[in-house]
């Protein structure tokens, strides 16, 4: 299965260890549930989004944290 990153822009964090999806269709999914669940969390700062990108590092998806 094709590994995927997801990086939290707007505060720097970078994930270093990826998970597999099925595809990037998956991997989109993903990053929108876990977006709609951190902007529960905490405030929002319209630059923070969840950046996803494949093993290669071409971004696939990028989520606001909003959910929207």
């Amino acid at each position: 299965m094709p590994r995927y990153f997801s990086h939290l822009a707007g505060s720097g964090a970078r994930d270093i260890e990826g998970q597999e999806f099925a595809d990037d269709e998956a991997a989109r999914q993903e990053a929108v549930m876990v977006a709609r669940e951190l902007a529960g969390c905490r405030s929002i700062s319209t630059n923070d989004r969840i950046v996803v990108t494949d093993a290669k590092g071409k971004v696939i998806h990028e989520q606001p944290l909003s959910g929207e």
